[in-house]
């Protein structure tokens, strides 16, 4: 089975409130939350008819936020100056071994039910992934539930020396921090270094000012330089490794490592094989700097990376028009050519990024569908969906803190308009739901990928700049097999329909028989047109493709008795 993860934060998941009753920068009294009790059979059952095997749920580990906590759970407060909205981000963790209190509905029994959440995923075939943090921490990280034995971050520190191989933190030693806001009462001396890499006790409000920078055994010397420290091995190394081995005990399937180019490559050789030696854990790696993909894959040791600057740069700047579609192809050979299949984990959406079908994107959910079926079909690495992209959500509240930009909130009380109503008869998601089937079809997952294009440009009659095709087709033997010889899929990225020469390639590497085929061309997924076509190297099959559309071409023996739906 192909792996699909879908990710979603908790709180915005399960919100029963309305969407139109809900106030920007309002309160969790105010707007309300989801908790992963909404994580119910039915929703599990959702995701599994989705065809999703891996859950990832965003902020499970207590994390900074302005809502009150002392007064019903057993968790401090935190200062308002140093979090990020009223429920804050889930990237400034508080406590790495405890269950954030406002995602289950009995608090004081949140790590019970965190556990019967995992249970209950894999009852229904899931996996589940949480976030490790390990470049930051929030600045009031209390570690109020680190095991008997173990010691919290921070509390050991020499805070007169600005680097310490056995320090937690850095520091500014004979500073005071000054937050954006400059009249607040937060008190910090000495400053510890801010969470993405700002060395000054005046970060900025573009800074990550409300978390700061772990240290991994590594001396930032003024002059730029870096000098390691790795033996004896640093204590947050020690650290780390041990808040992993908890979370994975607990469960857990996989972690996805935020920010993993801001902590050593050698940390993590070290620490991966130590955790999966006890574990049969994923280790799924947020990189984005294209030159340290294999670094991080093969000295690092990941399973899984990001591919941000790849293949999603490179569609986001075809629809957007900033490259011509022979970009995607040469993006897609040379993926191809340096990573296996299952290196690489493909999106158009996540947390980070702005919404496929925002006014700052696509703008129109079909749009978007169209982008994500060329993603989805041309290879068979693993997909992540972000929740409501199977609806098209637009991303167009301005929620509180994260305001207007395109993006679903990760910082406010809010829900995900998009899946209010769930309903199984939204075309969108009827679209996705037969996408996400044909990503697990045997012509995607073994099928070689064939280019197209040129010889569909040779004959003309299309715009080539913004029209794109290629195929996935089964080896000679495979062939034999099935009734299914190959897939092509057919894009449009213009606001005119276009007529795409379709030949079906033979060479050597592609032994297609030259014989009668039924070519079942779907039309936004939709239900197929049949047509029995005799394919030659001077007769090209014509696909009608609508403005901004895509056709997906299933190419079978014309004795086959099957008819696709």
């Amino acid at each position: 089975m192909r792996t699909l993860i879908y990710s979603t934060l908790v709180r915005l998941w399960g919100n029963k409130k309305a969407h139109a009753q809900l106030t920007p920068h309002g309160t969790l009294a105010q707007n309300g939350t989801g908790t992963l009790e909404d994580f119910d059979d039915a929703a599990l059952d959702y995701l599994a008819s989705l065809g999703v095997s891996h859950l990832w749920p965003i902020e499970i580990i207590r994390h900074a936020t302005q809502t009150p906590l002392h007064s019903w759970t057993d968790c401090p407060d935190q200062h308002p100056d140093v979090v990020k909205g009223q429920a804050g981000s889930p990237y400034a963790i508080t406590d790495y071994y405890d269950v954030h209190p406002t995602i289950v509905r009995e608090p004081m029994r949140r790590q019970e039910i965190f556990r019967s959440f995992v249970e209950r995923c894999h009852r229904h075939g899931l996996k589940v992934i949480i976030d490790f943090v390990p470049n930051h921490v929030s600045r009031q990280y209390d570690g109020a539930h680190t095991p008997q034995g173990a010691t919290p971050l921070g509390a050991k520190d020499d805070r007169s020396k600005a680097f310490d191989p056995d320090n937690n933190f850095y520091y500014l030693p004979g500073s005071s921090l000054q937050l954006p806001n400059r009249s607040s009462s937060y008190h910090e001396e000495p400053t510890r270094v801010t969470g993405n890499d700002c060395w000054s006790a005046t970060p900025s409000a573009n800074d990550w000012y409300e978390t700061v920078k772990l240290n991994y055994g590594v001396d930032y010397r003024p002059d730029g330089s870096r000098v390691a420290h790795f033996d004896p091995t640093p204590a947050t190394w020690l650290q780390m490794r041990d808040i992993l081995c908890y979370w994975a005990a607990e469960g857990v399937d996989g972690f996805r490592c935020d920010m993993v180019e801001m902590v050593p490559v050698e940390f993590w050789r070290w620490v991966i094989p130590q955790v999966q030696d006890k574990y049969p854990v994923t280790f799924i790696a947020e990189i984005y700097q294209i030159d340290n993909y294999r670094k991080y894959l093969e000295e690092g040791a990941f399973d899984l990376l990001y591919d941000k600057s790849g293949l999603y740069d490179t569609l986001y700047q075809v629809i957007t028009q900033e490259r011509s579609v022979s970009a995607i192809e040469e993006q897609l050979i040379y993926n191809s050519k340096e990573y296996a299949s299952n290196e690489l984990l493909y999106f158009l959406e996540n947390h980070d990024e702005v919404r496929l079908a925002s006014p700052c994107f696509t703008d129109t959910a079909q749009r978007g569908l169209t982008a994500m079926t060329l993603l989805a079909l041309a290879t068979p690495s693993p997909l992540l969906l972000y929740a409501g992209q199977e609806y098209g959500e637009r991303g167009v509240d301005a929620e509180g803190y994260s305001g207007y930009d395109g993006r679903t909130t990760i910082f406010d009380y809010w829900s995900i308009p998009a899946l209010a109503h769930r309903d199984p008869a939204d075309p969108t998601y009827q679209s996705y739901l037969r996408l996400m089937q044909w990503a697990q079809h045997p012509v995607i997952l073994r099928g070689a990928f064939h280019t197209i294009q040129e010889q569909a440009r040779q004959w003309g009659g299309f715009n080539a700049e913004r029209t794109y095709g290629y195929l996935r087709l089964l080896d000679p033997a495979e062939q034999q097999t099935g009734d299914t010889v190959g897939i092509a899929v057919l894009s449009n990225f213009t606001a005119d329909p276009q007529r795409y020469p379709f030949f079906l390639p033979v060479s050597e590497e592609c032994d297609a028989p030259q014989q009668l085929m039924f070519a079942s061309t779907h039309t936004y997924l939709e239900a197929p047109q049949e047509q029995l076509y005799a394919f030659q190297p001077w007769a090209p099959l014509i696909v009608e493709l609508p403005p901004y559309g895509v056709q997906v071409i299933e190419l079978r023996k014309a004795n086959s008795s099957r008819i696709s739906g």
